[in-house]
C-alpha cells in the first residue's frame, strides 16, 4: 500500500504570539466586522426586549416598549426596518409592552406576545392587528416559537405562578393546551421561562429554563407539541440558561455558554465568557450572536467552541447619573449577513460581517485507503488589509500569508475534519481567536 505524504510536510511551525488586549470602543471594527450605520428610531430607543429577522422579506422586527414618560408619551410598539437598504420604515402601534416576536413568512404575519398576557397576530402586508389571542394568564406573554409542521405557536408567560407554556394554533388562532411548569406538569420553575426553538429534525420544541427545584442551574427541556409534555429535560452545567438556539449537528446552544448534543441531552463544551438574553444563530456566517448589555459575543457554531470568536463592543454602561448605551437583543440577516443589534439612546446599529472562507472541493473525493487529500480555499475579507489562514486552531501552522481576497491549493495533507481558520493580521495584529474572521471544515469523502 502507497504511504500517505506527511500532513504540513511543508508548512511553516507556528510560533507562539502573545494575545494584547486592547480597549475598544463602541463602533470600533474588529475581527472582519464593521458598523456600517445606526439607524434611528423615531421618538427614540429606551425599552425593547427580543428581535427578529425575516430574511425572506428582508425586515427586521423590534419588540419596542415605548416610553411613556416621553413628549408625547412614545406607545408600546413594533419597529421594522429594512435589511436590503438599512432603513427604517414604521412603527406599528400596540396596546401593550411587546416581549417576544416571530415571523411566519409564508402566513404575512407577526406574532407578538405582550405584557397584558395576550398574543396579538399582526398582517404584515398592511401592518395591522388582525388577531388576539388570550393566554388566560395574569402577566406578560413573553418568548415564542413556531412549528410549521403542526402549524403551532408555543409561547410562555414565564412571570405567572406557576409559569406555563400555552400551545395555540397557528390556523385557527385558537389555545390549544397549557403546560404547567409546577412541578406535576412539568419540572418546578424557580426561575421563569426563556427563549424557545423548534426543531424540524426532531419535530419538537425545545425551551430553555433558568433554574427549577430539581436543576438549580437550569436545564433545556424538550416538548411534543402532539402530547404537550416534556419528553426529556437536559441540565446544563452553566447557569441560567436564557437565550437558546438551534446550531448544526441537532445541537443546541445557551445563552450562558453550554453546547449541547440533542441526541444525548449531554453537554459537549462551555463558551467561557458567554452570557446575554436572546442569542442568535445566523446560517450564512456560521456563527452565534450574543446579546450581552454593551457588547456582542461571537461564537463559531461549526465547532465545539470554548471560547468566543470575536466580541462587537455596541455600547457602554457609564455609572449614574450618566446614561449607558446597552442592548440584550440580537438578530441577523443570513442573505447579506447583517446584524442587527438596537442599543438603548442610540437606534438599532446594523453590523456586517463580510468575510468568509470556502473550500473547493469539499468534500474531498479520495479513494478508499487514502487518509489525505487536497482542496483549494478561497477567501474574501473586504474590512482587512493583510490576513493569515491558518490549520487547526487560530493559532496553528500558518498555511499562507496574503492580501484581502485570493485563493491557495493545499497539498495532499488535508485530513477528514481538518479546520482552517482566516485570521486579520492587518497592521501587526496577532492571530488569535479574537482576531478570527472565518473558519471552514474540511472532509474527506472515500470513494
Amino acid at each position: 500500500m502507497r504511504a500517505e505524504k506527511a500532513p504540513f510536510a511543508y508548512l511553516l511551525l507556528a510560533t507562539t504570539l502573545c494575545t494584547v488586549s486592547l480597549a475598544q470602543q463602541p463602533g470600533q471594527p474588529v475581527a472582519g466586522y464593521k458598523l456600517l450605520n445606526t439607524i434611528s428610531i423615531p421618538g427614540g430607543l429606551t425599552g425593547f426586549d427580543i428581535s427578529w429577522v425575516d430574511a425572506s422579506s428582508a425586515r427586521y422586527y423590534l419588540a419596542d416598549r415605548g416610553n411613556a414618560n416621553a413628549t408625547p408619551p412614545v406607545s408600546p410598539r413594533i419597529d421594522v426596518i429594512d435589511t436590503l437598504n438599512n432603513q427604517f420604515l414604521t412603527s406599528i402601534n400596540l396596546t401593550a409592552g411587546a416581549n417576544g416576536v416571530v415571523a411566519i413568512p409564508r402566513a404575512h404575519e407577526l406574532w407578538v406576545g405582550l405584557s397584558d398576557s395576550t398574543v396579538v397576530v399582526i398582517n404584515t402586508d398592511n401592518d395591522t392587528t388582525a388577531h388576539v389571542i388570550s393566554t388566560g394568564g395574569s402577566m406578560r406573554a413573553d418568548e415564542l416559537a413556531w412549528d410549521p409542521v403542526d402549524r403551532i405557536i408555543l409561547i410562555a408567560n414565564d412571570r405567572d405562578s406557576p409559569p406555563f407554556v400555552t400551545f395555540i394554533s397557528e390556523q385557527n388562532y385558537t389555545v390549544l393546551g397549557t403546560l404547567k411548569y409546577d412541578g406535576t406538569s412539568a419540572p418546578k420553575s424557580t426561575g421563569g421561562i426563556e427563549q424557545s426553538v423548534w426543531n424540524a429534525t426532531t419535530l419538537k420544541f425545545y425551551i430553555a429554563i433558568p433554574a427549577t427545584s430539581t436543576n438549580p442551574n437550569g436545564e433545556i427541556d424538550e416538548i411534543d407539541p402532539h402530547s404537550m409534555s416534556v419528553t426529556r429535560v437536559f441540565p446544563t452545567t452553566c447557569m441560567g440558561p436564557s437565550g437558546l438556539a438551534l446550531i448544526p449537528n441537532q445541537r443546541l446552544i445557551t445563552a450562558c455558554g453550554d453546547i449541547l448534543d440533542i441526541a444525548t441531552g449531554k453537554v459537549l463544551s462551555t463558551v467561557k465568557g458567554a452570557s446575554g438574553d436572546e442569542i442568535w444563530y445566523n446560517s450564512g456566517d456560521q456563527r452565534v450572536y450574543f446579546g450581552s448589555t454593551a457588547n456582542v459575543i461571537v461564537v463559531d457554531a461549526t465547532t465545539n467552541a470554548t471560547a468566543p470568536l470575536t466580541t462587537l463592543v455596541v455600547g457602554q454602561v457609564v455609572p449614574a447619573p450618566g446614561v449607558s448605551n446597552t442592548t440584550h437583543s440580537v438578530a441577523a440577516d443570513a442573505d447579506n449577513n447583517l446584524v442587527l443589534v438596537p442599543v438603548t439612546g442610540m437606534g438599532v446599529q446594523v453590523w456586517r460581517n463580510g468575510s468568509s472562507l470556502t473550500a473547493l472541493p469539499n468534500p474531498i473525493p479520495v479513494s478508499s485507503t487514502a487518509l489525505y487529500g487536497a482542496t483549494t480555499l478561497s477567501w474574501n475579507a473586504p474590512n482587512a488589509q493583510i490576513i493569515e489562514i491558518h490549520v487547526g486552531s487560530p493559532t496553528g501552522p500558518v498555511f499562507t500569508n496574503a492580501g484581502d481576497r485570493g485563493t491557495a491549493q493545499t497539498g495532499l495533507w488535508v485530513n477528514d475534519g481538518m479546520t482552517f481558520y482566516l485570521q486579520d493580521v492587518s497592521g501587526g495584529s496577532p492571530a488569535s481567536a479574537a482576531n478570527t474572521l472565518a473558519t471552514v471544515t474540511v472532509h474527506l469523502q472515500k470513494m
